[in-house]
């Protein structure tokens, strides 16, 4: 479980309130962060713009039908564990919740604070449990690894976005950046964060787990989770193989989707890695040069045991080249086939990197948006098949 929990508690009566935001917030191992909402229209503004781990919801908001608030916390609760609070003569209610998939319930004035504070943890824990089983339960997890075949080819927007576009298909996913430097993930989220990969893979291989992976991953809208790369200039270095396949291998086994923004094929773990991928993406831009480095990429990948049909191509024309190179005479130069080509979005792309947040999330309905969202399902599916020419 991570170092801190983020709560959202839904409730009218300040007493109430207060009382409950202090005792969570006073716990330990992990701690939690309390957020406030009075009403359920500011609950649900609140859980469109932030991920919570947990909700603890009041049935007697005075702005909402009892049931009919919870469905619609419900509808935005992402990977949250639901927890309602009711009164004691309001039991009817309360079991209609749990009936309608509430974790826990909580009849106010009966529960001791420590108490409490079990009941969040193991209400999440549980939460989580389900949520990986029901990964595991649809088939083999997805480890798809994403490289640049040259600098600047967009691979970490790319990345993020389609890891996005996993997340609000229903899909649990997590995004790894596996970089032995800074990279940009947090530029592009506007977020730094608390732990990153560089503390997981300091740890013996042997000890590199889920458990450990859970307390160093972010985790955003649609329940998108996120581990980010090393921040500053003493945790750069290389990853130890062994370490950063431990890491992957504790990333599948708690999402459906694992996505990797890889390093250059000159870095040793990068071959560790690759090889637990069951599909390789190469990013480049629809030039000439990138497509040369492409055809020199797929032989040493072959060399690792990657075959042909785990193998594709990405054409990135956001940043479209002034003279574009005709996209035959780009799949003419390739022995592998071409999956996606992504729209122009220069603009788009900077104004999602200020707000924080991937294009996919900010704006679902462009092109830019829809390009990645097809490419998602691509990828996502058992096979995954070429564009249509």
């Amino acid at each position: 479980m991570p170092d801190q929990l983020a709560v959202l508690l839904i409730e009218d009566r300040p007493d109430i309130s207060v009382l409950v935001q202090q005792t969570l917030q006073a716990a330990e191992s992990p701690s939690m962060r309390v957020e406030l909402a009075d009403s359920l229209e500011a609950a649900l503004v609140s859980l469109r713009a932030t991920a919570f781990d947990a909700i603890l919801l009041d049935l007697d908001l005075p702005d909402g039908e009892p049931l009919g608030a919870f469905n619609r916390v419900r509808e935005c609760q992402g990977p949250a564990a639901m927890i309602v609070l009711t009164s004691g003569e309001n039991q009817e209610v309360a079991l209609g919740a749990i009936q309608a998939g509430a974790d826990e319930c909580l009849v106010k004035g009966e529960f001791t604070e420590p108490a409490l504070v079990r009941r969040v943890h193991y209400a999440v824990e549980r939460c989580r449990c389900r949520a990986r089983d029901a990964s595991l339960a649809r088939g083999r997890a997805k480890i798809l690894g994403f490289m640049g075949v040259k600098g600047g080819a967009g691979t970490t927007t790319l990345v993020l976005n389609i890891a996005a576009a996993l997340a609000r298909q229903g899909r649990s996913t997590i995004a790894v950046e596996l970089k032995p430097d800074l990279g940009l993930f947090s530029f592009q989220l506007k977020h730094a964060p608390a732990a990153n990969l560089r503390s997981l893979a300091s740890l013996p291989p042997g000890k590199i787990n889920p458990t450990e992976l859970d307390k160093r991953l972010c985790t955003f809208p649609h329940g998108l989770r996120v581990l980010f790369g090393p921040q500053k200039p003493d945790e750069f270095g290389d990853v130890d193989p062994q370490a950063a396949a431990a890491v992957i291998r504790a990333a599948s086994q708690m999402a459906e989707c694992t996505l990797i923004d890889l390093p250059s094929l000159a870095f040793p773990m990068c071959q560790a890695v690759i090889r637990q991928c069951t599909f390789v993406s190469m990013v480049l831009e629809r030039d000439a040069m990138s497509a040369h480095a492409a055809r020199l990429f797929l032989p040493v990948l072959h060399s690792w045991g990657i075959s042909e049909q785990i193998t594709g191509a990405i054409v990135d024309t956001r940043a479209l080249a002034y003279t574009p190179t005709p996209m035959p005479e780009i799949a003419a130069q390739l022995s592998c086939p071409i999956i996606g080509v992504i729209p122009p979005a220069v603009e788009l792309c900077a104004k999602a990197s200020v707000a924080g947040m991937p294009v996919v999330f900010l704006e679902p309905d462009c092109t830019f948006s829809n390009a990645l969202i097809e490419l998602a399902l691509r990828l996502g599916a058992d096979t995954v098949k070429p564009m249509a020419r």
